[in-house]
């Protein structure tokens, strides 16, 4: 027992300690980022909420992440500087290089220094420049405690020490108040617009503009490591005090001490200056030698069992407790004790009506923990699992989801730690989650979809399909928050149903819905903690606002992780002014009514760029050369919190909007000469409204692209293309001269030449009429004997008998003086084509006859050389094409084929392909080589029958080809259009 006991006051203490020193710290420091130089002299706030640092090596602006340096700047002078006077309020900030020798000015966000003497700016603040050395000094001796010194409350109105006396001046006039002798400069500290003294650590001293002096106690009692800051640019007093840090304030007449910070961190620090944040309660520290510490207390709060830093289920166990599925009770300052639940599940927990005790979610039962003791109150069978437990208890009721060989949902009533009542229903869906809406219908989650179910009727209806739904919450409402596996937050309100709006990495997967009664829902995930406006949400649902603010809370505000839990039937809770989550690692604890997220500033700012690297302010239109470079637009704003949190895009003209960078940079490397409009939009803190801003550029056009610049182009063409005119005009008239001598010359041989083309046209005539008589010469003087000789063979054939080697040979001269007859025709026909034109006429062509009669012809040349020739024509081919020339193509092709086979077959056949006719001619003879085909194909070396079917085939629309190879035959092809 004695161990136990030590444990346990081990574990408090820890616990104590871990909640003591639960504050957000950052270090910023030369070597890690930025910052010029690591010893901070004085740190102040200006009137847009940027912090302004002066070190031994620049001045610094900084934003909450980056930093801005600047240089004195003058060669002769180190680039070290004194404290930051004036008054933030008035964007009024100065402070000194060279002992106090040279003055800056800090003023719009920006920095000067004024080395100029005669400058009227150079003037009115020369005089402080001592001063401001001795309060960073703190010197002590009795020449510098009697020198003037000024306390501003603006700049125009102030209070001032000289010699012991002090003064007030406002507007230019001065009045005398009163003698403070042996009253130290650097005690003095503005709050408001009074005027104090620092006497002692308990004693302030409250100076009136009549003279008086009142007391005010501090109620701090001075330690070993009393130090006090005093910054008069922001009017504040800081005392650290026994490692802690106060904030002195004038509140209705009353001086209150208020506590901001309580870190061992503080403990051996140099500190050198301090500023503390109202709004964001942020503390900032500046050292000697370490640069500055930004601190905050953090009001989210993480805990842990002693065996357990997983939970899942919560309830309220009493009015300050909360308890978990395993038995883990927790209050708002950590873990109290766990309570020995049996088979423990820790995705159910329900806490029954007046304290009666909890039902617990076992795999096949429910149990009843009841003063201090659990007992099994309903067993299902091991061959019923239950699935899920309702959220809440409404009438006495505790909704149960069952799978067995059929899924059911039903409930229980328990009085006097008895079930009374039980009923169940079919419901054919697998339930996981189940919130009553009214009381007759509950809301059903699913893995394949939501569904409300009506009790009084039994029916089901199914509201969403094919979605993976897990649980839902229910803030006391009529909004119920239904969640998914990673498919979006629904709401379901009045009966209707609303999908997530658009696509939203945040909402995608949320496990609770929290209403902290102050304004603002609080959502845990597995991607973290969020927080967002109540009436922004839900404009967001209702409304399809297009824009929402949710604020992401990291780990540097408290969290071990940035996974919740979702799997219980309650997974969070607002429970004695806090909001709590489960997680993967620890209990949650947020103290709502001290929460205070660290947004970024309300307003930015467009008029600092950089054109290739170097930077100037502008105001008003950016003007860029036409061939500028690269452009960068700082979209400068400050945020001391977590930067995922910034809401910022810009667009280019009408171009789409874009994120803003991490560095806050709007890059540009090309843009069109003329106007253009760079617009910024900056999501307002926890609201649906944008704040607009934008920045006019023009960049100037090219010389050649000036409206000067083309007029003068036009003219300068206009000018060349009337000089090119004039120098045409001559060129044509002198052409002119020469063409019509050229014409009359060509006149001349063209009377000449006709004069020759009609006497040559009267040879032609005379040549055709010759030609003529010839063709009717052949064809009575030749043809006649031919056919007597003809005529007189067949008389002779008839007077022979068969058998006579006579008879044989007189039937080889009828053949052959019946060749030359068709030859003699053939012969005629060729030339009566080409005289009369009659190759223009078509007719149709019984292809299969027209050749049999061509093949009557070689009969016996065919059958003396043993060759059979075969028309494999069909008997239905018809050509349209000029049956006298068509008859002389195909016997020169036969003549050819029998002269170069011996012994062998001829082929004649048809191909028909598409809008094609093939005719072939193929035959079994000699063939050709390759030398021989190529000189066939362009009938170079041909014989008389090949080049007339050369000059023939194209009268009629034909083409040919030739296929033939050595020893194999040769097949002509002659290809018709159908």
């Amino acid at each position: 027992m004695k161990y136990l006991c030590v444990l346990f006051l081990v574990l408090l203490f820890v616990r104590i300690s871990a909640q003591q020193d639960n504050y957000f710290e950052k270090w910023y420091n030369a070597d890690e980022c930025k910052l010029p130089q690591n010893t901070i002299k004085s740190i102040v706030k200006d009137k847009f909420g940027f912090i302004w640092l002066s070190t031994d090596d620049g001045i610094a602006r900084f934003d909450g992440k980056n930093f801005l340096t600047y240089d004195v700047n003058i060669p002769s002078v180190e680039n070290r500087t004194l404290l930051i006077e004036g008054s933030a309020d008035d964007d009024w900030l100065f402070t000194f290089y060279n002992s106090g020798e040279i003055p800056s000015l800090i003023s719009r966000r920006g920095f000067s220094v004024i080395s100029d003497k005669n400058s009227s700016s150079f003037k009115k603040l020369k005089p402080y420049g001592e001063e401001n050395l001795w309060k960073l000094l703190k010197e002590t001796s009795e020449k510098i405690k009697k020198g003037r010194y000024y306390f501003f409350i603006t700049k125009k109105e102030f209070y001032y020490i000289d010699h012991y006396r002090l003064f007030y001046q406002k507007d230019g006039k001065s009045r005398f108040i009163r003698d403070l002798n042996d009253y130290t400069y650097f005690r003095f500290f503005i709050l408001g617009d009074q005027l104090f003294y620092l006497k002692n650590p308990s004693l302030i001293e409250k100076i009136e503009k009549t003279g008086e002096i009142k007391q005010c106690q501090t109620g701090i009692t001075e330690k070993e490591d009393f130090e006090f800051f005093i910054n008069t640019a922001n009017k504040q007093l800081l005392i650290m005090n026994n490692n802690k840090v106060y904030v002195i304030e004038y509140k209705n007449n009353t001086i209150l001490s208020t506590q901001i910070c309580d870190s061992k961190t503080l403990k051996n620090l140099s500190i050198t200056c301090m500023y503390y944040d109202h709004t964001t309660r942020t503390l900032i520290l500046g050292t000697v030698s370490q640069g500055f510490l930004v601190m905050r207390k953090n009001f989210i709060n993480t805990y842990s069992a002693p065996n357990q830093t997983i939970f899942n289920a919560i309830a309220p166990y009493s009015n300050k407790e909360v308890i978990t599925g395993d038995g883990d009770i927790f209050n708002s300052n950590g873990y109290v004790k766990t309570l020995p639940f049996p088979n423990k599940d820790p995705y159910g927990i329900l806490p029954l009506n007046d304290n009666a005790g909890f039902i617990l979610k076992n795999e096949h039962s429910l149990i009843l923990w009841s003063q201090g003791k659990a007992r099994t109150i309903r067993n299902f069978g091991k061959k019923t699992v239950v699935r899920g437990i309702s959220n809440t208890i409404t009438g006495n009721k505790i909704w149960v989801s069952l799978a067995s060989d059929k899924d059911f949902i039903g409930y229980i009533i328990i009085e006097n730690q008895k079930i009374i009542k039980e009923k169940f229903y079919a419901i054919n869906v697998p339930v996981r989650g189940i919130t009553q809406v009214n009381n007759d219908e509950l809301l059903l989650t699913a893995h394949n979809g939501l569904y409300l179910f009506n009790e009084k009727k039994s029916t089901r209806k199914t509201l969403i399909k094919n979605k993976t739904f897990r649980s839902i919450n229910n803030n006391g409402d009529n909004l119920f928050w239904v969640q998914t596996y990673g498919k979006g937050l629904y709401l379901y309100k009045d009966g209707k149903i609303y999908e997530p709006p658009q696509k939203n990495n945040v909402l995608s997967a949320i496990h609770s819905v929290i209403d902290d009664g102050l304004g603002y829902y609080w959502l845990s995930s597995n991607k973290g903690l969020f927080q967002v406006k109540k009436e922004s949400l839900l404009n967001y649902y209702l409304h399809r606002n297009a824009g929402i603010y949710i604020y992401k809370y990291s780990r540097k505000d408290g969290l071990l992780t940035l996974e919740f839990n979702g799997g219980g039937n309650i997974n969070g809770l607002m429970h004695d002014g806090s909001i709590i989550f489960p997680s993967m690692n620890g209990m949650v604890y947020i103290n709502s009514r001290n929460a205070f997220p660290v947004t970024s500033g309300k307003d930015y700012y467009l008029d600092r760029i950089a054109i290739n690297e170097k930077e100037k302010n502008i105001s008003g239109t950016l003007s860029l050369e036409n061939n500028f470079g690269y452009v960068k637009i700082f979209v400068d704003y400050t945020n001391f919190g977590h930067q995922g949190n910034d809401y910022i895009e810009y667009q280019i003209d009408d171009n789409k909007w874009q994120p803003l960078s991490d560095n806050k940079v709007i890059s540009i490397n090309s843009l069109t000469n003329g106007n253009h409009e760079i617009h910024v939009r900056k999501l307002k803190d926890f609201s649906s409204d944008y704040h607009y801003k934008t920045l006019h550029v023009f960049v100037k056009p090219a010389f050649w692209e000036t409206a000067l610049f083309r007029l003068a182009a036009i003219v300068v063409l206009l000018l060349i293309f009337y000089s090119f005119y004039r120098i045409r005009l001559k060129q044509i008239e002198k052409e002119s001269f020469i063409l019509n001598a050229k014409i009359d010359e060509r006149t001349r041989e063209l009377k000449e030449t006709i004069g020759s083309l009609s006497k040559t046209r009267e040879e032609l005539y005379a040549q055709l009429y010759r030609q003529k008589k010839l063709v009717a010469a052949i064809s009575h003087d030749i043809k006649s004997p031919l056919k007597f000789i003809n005529m007189s063979t067949e008389i002779l054939m008839d007077t022979i008998d068969d058998g006579y080697y006579e008879k044989k040979v007189i039937g080889s001269i009828r053949e052959s003086s019946a060749q030359i007859l068709e030859f003699i025709d053939s012969t005629i026909t060729y030339n009566k084509i080409f005289i009369y034109d009659n190759y223009k006429t078509r007719e149709n062509i019984m292809l299969r006859n027209f050749i049999f009669q061509r093949m009557r012809l070689f009969e016996n040349t065919a059958e003396f050389k043993s060759i059979q020739i075969q028309n494999n024509i069909g008997s239905s081919d018809v050509l349209i094409s000029n049956p006298d020339v068509l008859s002389i193509v195909i016997h020169n092709i036969l003549d050819n084929a029998i002269k170069y086979t011996d012994q062998g077959f001829i082929y004649i056949y048809g191909i028909t392909n598409e809008c094609r006719y093939h005719l072939v001619i193929e035959d079994t003879g000699l063939g050709m080589s390759e030398e021989e085909l190529k000189q066939a194909e362009d009938f170079s070396g041909s014989r008389l029958g090949m080049k007339i079917v050369k000059e023939l085939l194209p009268l009629i629309d034909v083409s040919f080809n030739i296929e033939s190879k050595k020893g194999e035959g040769t097949k002509m092809i002659l290809t018709f259009t159908v």
